[in-house]
């Protein structure tokens, strides 16, 4: 800890700097843009004036990185990580993805996969920015938000538009939009459809199938705006989203084909009430399904292999209020009631929960200078006790230069249904079995192994309890400061500490040596870093970023045993134990101590060309000596580097053109990262056919 203060402390004397270089709307006082932000406290700020760590992505940033999906822009920015497990998921400060609610305008998306919810199936063609809030989250949205909340805000309806979008690139990846909207006196009416598909690529040729199989999805997109009165609005927006792809793999000597379908859709009506100028109101409802079907058939006699359904429903009513007291302290108070079922093949039932909250938020400003958050939420789980999760903070401006920001947030996360009622077993592959701690005990163990069908139990099958929710305290302590009008920048130290958190473990083996899985609540892990900023206007046409962080992590248990003299290892090429020290203990897996990011921008009028590299260090993948940790060298699979380049030009009927290759340094891991297959290309056409001066 103490290598890790100094560490810090060099950092912030070096690049102490400020991140309010942004802009969306015009302020009436000088004539200039702001950035306008909702996620880090459910209401309307100017970016720069909240107390939180906040990272917002504009439109323009998007389209010019040549990103396609919400999980390419996600990956060039600082702090953020795309794992590639179950789908492409995002880690924030050291905190997997099953920790990271992702939001679009506000409403949560449903559809994990072992706690991942896959972002490459969210198109950014129709968002208007992105919205990233680091650290615990659950005082405003609960549970999943203990590492930070990522929100899609979509394209507002301004002006009448249609716009047509195509984009081809490597591996045949086709990526078709096609938008419009149409703006009356008081109603607004908006829509994009998208195509994606792409014929995938195979890094082994000698195998059947290919490390990305062929697909194809479909995303519509509807947006509704009607102004009843001065004081009222209403509206809504719908979201489908369809996908087939193509299974193909072998068994023993068999080849396995199969067509999974994916389907989802998410409703969201709002009524917003202007009571008077000091108290507003909004009704909401957000109602989403998400299905997907699988069925694998053997060729050699066309009989069902692998059959898998998976359905769940969210439904959500809330209502939140606003309250401007005085000119120096808003409230916001809200109320909610979530529904949720899940029904699939994997579960022995149909499982259902229900979640009452109710949230509460007070921001008093003393000056103009100094202001202070107070927040708390409450979540009453049909499944579990009662749950409050607090959060304070303090926004203080110490001069026209330096802001500093300081918080602190307790976020927790309630088991999922996976962890609870899963009952699966994979016999495509050696035919594992895992149990929700739900579904499993040690009468039910010792059942099977009197049976016959488990061989033996381990000490960990028979520790089998009931789950209780994660919790976690996180700190985020941030400064920013503006050195003149060309050099900006910021600094955030941050400390995660969540105790509870779920693990799967072997209980027992089968009579095949197929093992079998469960969940315990057996880790209290810490995450704790640093992350820098900065942003140089290097002249009018000429801009440079510049990010990195700095990330430790540690398993708690594991820390104490180690200064206990009780943990061992062995080094590579030797079966010699020694004693391990601090200094030998890598942290958790898939974590890297170090990521940086440098970004050049150029812009002169019509044309753009950017120049993005990314670097991450090595990062630990496997346990070779036993211990269950990392302390080898061996253990880790190497860093990289990876640089992408874009460059566009306008045109003065509408069009615009992009061409751009991604990973240009030509990296793959064919085992650790088979979502990077190596250098891609892409040209992208746009036109828009009736505003042809749209501003971003």
């Amino acid at each position: 800890m103490i290598k890790f203060i100094i560490h810090t402390i060099f950092i912030f004397s070096l690049y102490l700097v400020n991140s309010t270089l942004n802009a969306q709307y015009t302020d009436t006082t000088n004539n200039t843009l702001v950035d306008v932000i909702v996620t880090a406290s459910r209401t309307e700020k100017i970016l720069g004036n909240e107390a939180l760590p906040v990272l917002l992505i504009r439109k323009k940033t998007i389209e010019q990185s040549g990103s396609f999906r919400l999980s390419n822009i996600l990956q060039e920015q600082t702090g953020l990580y795309i794992a590639n497990n179950f789908g492409s998921g995002v880690k924030i400060q050291g905190l997997g993805p099953d920790y990271v609610l992702i939001l679009i305008d506000g409403e949560p998306l449903v559809g994990r996969n072992g706690g991942v919810l896959d972002l490459s199936r969210i198109t950014v063609n129709n968002i208007k920015q992105i919205e990233i809030v680091k650290g615990p989250s659950s005082s405003l949205y609960g549970s999943e938000a203990m590492g930070g909340v990522i929100n899609i805000i979509t394209d507002r309806i301004t002006q009448n538009t249609l716009n047509a979008n195509l984009r081809y690139g490597t591996y045949n990846t086709v990526d078709a939009t096609v938008s419009g909207s149409l703006n009356f006196q008081k109603t607004k009416l908006s829509g994009s459809i998208n195509r994606y598909s792409s014929k995938g690529y195979d890094f082994d040729k000698t195998d059947i199938g290919q490390t990305v199989m062929p697909f194809y999805n479909y995303t519509g997109h509807a947006k509704f705006e009607q102004q009843i009165s001065g004081h009222i609005d209403v509206g809504s927006s719908f979201r489908y989203y369809n996908e087939k792809q193509n299974d193909n793999y072998s068994i023993g000597s068999d080849i396995v084909k199969g067509e999974p379908v994916l389907n989802e859709y998410n409703i969201n009506p709002y009524v917003k009430i202007k009571i008077t100028e000091s108290i507003k109101t909004v009704f909401r409802g957000y109602f989403s399904e998400y299905k997907i079907d699988t069925k694998d058939y053997l060729v050699s006699n066309d009989s069902l292999f692998y059959n898998d359904f998976f359905k769940q429903n969210y439904n959500k009513v809330e209502n939140q209020t606003d309250i401007k007291m005085a000119d120096k302290n808003d409230l916001n108070i809200g109320i909610g009631y979530i529904g949720e079922r899940l029904n699939t093949s994997r579960y022995s039932a149909i499982q259902s929960n229900t979640i009452s909250y109710a949230f509460l938020q007070d921001e008093y400003r003393f000056s103009e200078n100094l202001m202070l958050i107070g927040g708390v939420r409450y979540d009453r789980n049909a499944a579990y006790a009662s749950h409050i999760s607090p959060k304070f903070a303090i926004h203080l401006k110490a001069n026209d230069h330096l802001i500093i920001n300081a918080s602190y947030g307790a976020g927790f996360k309630a088991p999922d249904y996976r962890q609870l009622y899963l009952n699966f077993t994979n016999n495509a592959a050696g035919g594992y079995t895992v149990y929700g701690a739900n579904e499993i005990s040690v009468n039910g163990l010792q059942a099977q192994l009197d049976a016959g069908i488990l061989s033996s139990i381990t000490p960990f099958g028979y520790e089998l309890k009931q789950l209780y929710p994660e919790y976690s305290n996180g700190i985020n302590i941030g400064a920013s400061y503006t050195f003149n009008n060309k050099l900006f920048g910021k600094m955030n130290i941050f400390r995660n500490d969540i105790n509870n958190m779920i693990a799967t473990k072997i209980v027992a083996y089968k009579t095949t040596n197929a093992p079998v899985y469960s969940y315990f609540n057996i880790n209290a892990a810490v995450t704790e870093g640093t992350e820098i900023e900065l942003k140089y206007n290097m002249s009018k046409y000429l801009k440079v970023e510049m990010g990195y962080q700095f990330l430790i992590t540690a398993d708690r248990a594991i820390l104490e045993k180690i200064r206990a003299g009780q943990v061992f290892g062995k080094k590579q090429g030797s079966l010699t134990s020694y004693q391990l020290t601090r200094s030998d203990y890598g942290g958790l897996n898939d974590q890297s101590k170090h990521m940086a990011n440098l970004k050049i921008f150029y812009e002169n009028q019509s044309w753009f060309v950017t120049t993005r590299c990314l670097y991450r260090s090595r990062w630990g993948v496997a346990d070779l000596d036993g211990n269950l940790i990392l302390n080898r060298d061996d253990e880790y699979t190497n860093g990289n580097l990876q640089i992408n380049i874009s460059a566009g030009k306008s045109f003065k009927n509408g069009m615009k053109l992009n061409v751009g290759l991604d990973n240009i340094t030509n990296y793959q891991n064919q085992r650790y990262l088979s979502n990077l297959p190596g250098i891609t290309y892409y040209i992208t056409y746009q036109i828009n056919f009736l505003n042809n001066n749209r501003s971003h």
